[in-house]
């Protein structure tokens, strides 16, 4: 009999486990996209540079809306009073670029809605006042990301990006004190705390030692999205997607002026993905 107490008592211990409680730090919940932003840029007054990034789409992982897209229609109107410029990592000028570019598109499995996504955002940012920026890159620098057998090394590519984005964020920020830029890329490059070895790949952090903090982190994750990535299963936000739904919109914030937003998801389906499955 007290074998089978024990039994009953571990698993009732295991039945309320919550991942959610595991979560460092706490999240909040808000109605909408519109109403989280609002809650960050509250909370960061000053940001000089407002460093927004996302976790890609690709063929395999595709939703309604993408990351890109969301910013475009959501959330570029709240961030344009506090900025002149917007830096996007993307190569709209890459003359020399296409077979590169090819080689990039079927390794990752970008979308091929991508392009005229940010050119959607290049317009936008226009009509909004917002000088906006894309990456410059010479042919020389194109081809350096090639290896000798002709295949991109991506790490190189990585390196490539994170280089740029900070470059241009620079020299922006040095023409006049007084200015503020939106810049919009991957998740990888805008962490003020990236994890080793992870740090060669960040502009954020440097940058904000550089210009004493005003950098202001914001992830932006689309449920649908993330949810097939098995390397998002380490991040400690993780099971936050157990709460994903079409009626909120959740804000984990990692550290001082670091946030990680999950946007609306499609349906109440996603989640099951964060959600443990019940033995009972």
């Amino acid at each position: 009999m007290r074998v089978a107490a024990g039994l009953l008592v571990l698993l009732a211990a295991c039945r309320a486990f919550d991942p959610i409680a595991e979560v460092p730090h706490q999240h909040r919940e808000v109605r909408d996209t519109k109403a989280a932003i609002a809650m960050i840029l509250a909370e960061n007054p000053q940001p000089r540079v407002y460093a927004i990034g996302e976790y890609h789409q690709t063929r395999n992982a595709i939703a309604k809306a993408s990351p890109l897209a969301r910013f475009t229609r959501e959330i570029i109107s709240m961030l344009e009073p506090h900025a002149q410029h917007l830096v996007v990592e993307a190569w709209l000028d890459a003359t020399c670029w296409s077979d590169t570019a090819a080689q990039v598109a079927a390794a990752t499995q970008r979308a091929d809605s991508v392009k005229m996504e940010v050119m959607r955002l290049v317009n936008a940012s226009r009509q909004r006042g917002l000088q906006p920026h894309t990456l410059p890159m010479t042919c020389i620098e194109y081809d350096a990301v090639v290896d000798a057998s002709g295949h991109v090394d991506f790490l190189l590519l990585l390196q490539l990006v994170t280089d740029k984005l900070a470059e241009t964020t620079r020299r922006i920020l040095a023409a006049d004190r007084n200015t503020s830029v939106i810049v919009y890329g991957g998740a990888l490059h805008n962490d003020l705390y990236p994890r080793w070895p992870l740090e060669e790949l960040s502009y954020a952090k440097p940058l904000a030692q550089e210009i004493g903090g005003h950098v202001l982190e914001i992830d932006l994750v689309v449920p649908e999205i993330v949810a097939p990535m098995q390397m998002i299963r380490s991040e400690p936000w993780f099971p936050l997607l157990g709460r994903a739904s079409p009626d909120r919109v959740l804000v984990w914030q990692r550290g001082p002026a670091s946030y990680v937003v999950i946007l609306p998801a499609q349906s109440e389906e996603v989640s099951k993905v964060a959600k443990l499955v019940d033995p009972m």
